[in-house]
């Protein structure tokens, strides 16, 4: 294997342990350990930014709770189940099947089609099923009225005891908001945000993830001749504090070396894989414009606008900071 392959491989394959993944990851595990365990079912809502997180958390739980065979049987403790856009009512059992690795059916009822979904989760022993992208049940053109999807979730967890949770950007709030038993009978709803620029430990756990990131390259024999610090600054003006697109980016630095020997990356090799993805930071700050940026310290004002044009772009309230902390130095 090519040092360049095996970078891309470490940068795909990396984990990041941050604080704001971690504060989601150790409840969510408690509660897939409850419902293995037999414990009453229960109804959870993980909502945020596109890119903010989710799909690490789901894929880190479902790792945590791996498929297996119990006395020749297949054992699927969690199952991940996307849901597809635009859903009908028949769409929402299938995608269960499908998430199965079964064939389905088309030509049945999707009260048939229910009935053989709840058997299949009952033959794997399944006890926790988390949806993502959930909120595609809100979006316009989605063919299940809000409150009769709430009620097909409220039913999946109260009558056959499985425990649900529900991935989605913000707007999902809206299936809640349209069906009181199923509010009433969920959790709290978790909320993952960027991190904020403001606030000192957001910034010192940020500059952390991207040291991560930066010692696989090291290691790869491709280390990064920007200070530390100064690259932390662009790939948060880059990113908004968003740990999913900090990834792309990394990940897209990475595969521009697919077909060089190991060397030192330039901040013109960073400019190169900005440019190729969708940076979502303010436009009035951009990340990596010029070398002489990585010279000067950024703006606490310049950081703070890449995480308000995240929050703006998923109609998220900007968090007010009484004491405002003037950034991090």
């Amino acid at each position: 294997m090519t040092p360049a392959k095996q970078l891309r491989q470490a940068i795909e394959g990396c984990v990041l342990p941050h604080p704001i993944f971690l504060e989601q990851f150790k409840p969510l595990k408690q509660r897939i350990e409850d419902a293995i365990d037999g414990a009453a079912s229960r109804i959870e809502r993980v909502m945020g930014p596109s890119r903010v997180g989710k799909s690490m958390l789901i894929n880190a739980l479902r790792r945590t709770f791996p498929e297996s065979r119990v006395d020749g049987r297949r054992h699927v403790p969690i199952l991940v189940v996307p849901v597809p856009t635009p859903v009908s009512p028949l769409l929402l059992p299938s995608s269960v099947l499908t998430a199965l690795g079964l064939p389905v059916q088309r030509s049945i009822t999707s009260g048939a089609m229910g009935t053989r979904m709840l058997k299949q989760l009952e033959l794997a022993g399944t006890r926790v099923v988390m949806f993502e992208e959930a909120s595609h049940l809100v979006e316009p053109g989605a063919r299940v009225p809000p409150r009769s999807a709430g009620d097909w979730f409220k039913t999946l967890a109260d009558a056959h005891n499985l425990t649900v949770f529900l991935f989605g950007v913000p707007r999902l709030e809206r299936l809640f908001e349209h069906n009181e038993q199923l509010r009433t009978r969920s959790s709290a709803r978790r909320l993952l945000l960027p991190y904020d620029s403001r606030i000192p430990e957001n910034m010192a756990a940020f500059h952390r993830c991207v040291a991560t990131y930066e010692n696989q390259f090291r290691e790869a024999g491709y280390p990064i001749d920007l200070p530390a610090r100064a690259l932390g600054y662009q790939c948060y003006l880059l990113t908004g504090g968003l740990i999913g697109v900090l990834s792309r980016f990394m990940q897209e630095l990475a595969s521009q070396m697919a077909f060089e020997s190991p060397r030192t990356l330039t901040f013109a090799d960073c400019q190169a894989a900005a440019n190729a993805i969708e940076a979502v930071g303010s436009p009035r700050f951009p990340a990596f414009a010029s070398p002489d940026a990585i010279e000067t310290r950024v703006a606490p004002v310049a950081l703070h606008q890449a995480f308000v044009q995240v929050m703006n772009d998923n109609d998220l309230p900007v968090p007010v900071i009484r004491e405002d902390v003037g950034g991090v130095q």
